[in-house]
């Protein structure tokens, strides 16, 4: 199988357009698979009953980081020399160093990962951290190489090109065809829609949320227009007074549309308040953007207070055009 994967990664990284390439078992995005326990021979034995620790596990090949542009924060990179049949090497993120080697350095230090072929691996490496979970924290990650052979599941060709990368999935697989003509191949994703697909759910989550705010802002919209029509109506005898002691048509209309945005600016604060606390609730999921982003509640701010604002219009209006007499005639 290791002859395999190199005469794979030999043939696609010399293909025109083709920048880098890579195995791996899972891409970023792709899912959190599976996990395993592991313990650390240079720390004191875990007391019985204790929950053994536990990470993420996944194979690379020795160029996967460098083609996902995942950085390298101490130690080196696998190399084609690790491999089964010589000293057994793991990497880790930054995340389960400082986890599990709080103030200490990580590198030349050893996991033992039982279902992992029951041996001590020797950190040479830490990474930064991924998300392979999109919406979800990063979490403690350790990879063995690709070449050990212990990989019993199947792996994932990462290409990295500068044109379309689906312009190379037909290729790509003829050359799979061509060294293993039995071995299937299944999904041809582009990294965008890896993460789509993980967001399918939070996705349509989100779509709903919005539905309802559009929702929520149309009724809020219809009852500020129902209730400063009322207060008109009310108020009629009030206007007409006002209208017969000299108050200009202008002088009401700013009247009721205070009246009427009052209570907006008021619900709006308390909105702007509640959203900054709700932030925290959904920090995860805000990829790429500032969780509490000025121009962002700015806009909602304005955007909220022109609908308010066009909802009290129309009451407004016709309130400066009542007529005076009429109005005290109806009083």
């Amino acid at each position: 199988m290791n002859a395999f994967n190199e005469m794979l990664l030999e043939q696609v990284r010399v293909m025109p357009g083709v920048r880098a390439a890579a195995l791996a078992s899972i891409v970023p995005g792709a899912g959190a698979g599976e996990d395993d326990i592991f313990t650390i021979p240079e720390h004191p034995p875990i007391d019985p009953g204790t929950a053994l620790p536990d990470a993420l596990y996944r194979t690379a090949d020795p160029g996967y980081f460098s083609a996902l542009h995942i950085p390298l924060l101490k130690g080196r990179f696998f190399t084609s020399q690790d491999r089964a049949g010589r000293p057994k090497t793991v990497i880790i993120n930054r995340l389960l160093a400082q986890q599990y080697f709080p103030g200490e350095n990580p590198l030349g230090k050893h996991l033992h990962v039982v279902p992992y072929g029951n041996a001590d691996y020797e950190i040479i490496g830490v990474v930064a951290d991924t998300l392979y979970q999109v919406g979800q924290p990063a979490k403690a990650t350790m990879y063995f190489p690709v070449l050990n052979g212990d990989n019993g599941m199947g792996l994932t060709l990462a290409v990295r090109g500068d044109t379309d990368p689906l312009s190379f999935s037909v290729p790509i697989q003829k050359k799979i065809a061509g060294l293993d003509p039995e071995l299937p191949v299944s999904d041809v994703l582009t990294i965008q829609q890896i993460i789509e697909r993980s967001l399918g759910n939070a996705s349509l989550s989100a779509s709903l949320v919005l539905g309802f705010a559009v929702l929520s802002l149309i009724l809020a919209s219809v009852g500020l227009y129902g209730v400063l029509s009322y207060l008109t109506a009310q108020r009629t005898g009030e206007i007409g007074v006002r209208m017969a002691l000299g108050a200009q048509r202008e002088q009401v209309l700013r009247l009721m549309l205070g009246d009427g945005l009052r209570p907006a600016l008021y619900g709006l604060t308390i909105g702007l308040v509640a959203s900054i606390g709700a932030v925290r609730l959904i920090q995860s999921m805000l990829f790429g953007t500032r969780p509490l982003d000025p121009a962002i509640f700015a806009s909602v701010a304005a955007s909220m207070l022109v609908v308010a604002a066009l909802a009290c219009l129309v009451p407004a209006w016709r309130a400066s055009r009542i007529d005076p007499m009429q109005a005290l005639r109806t009083e």
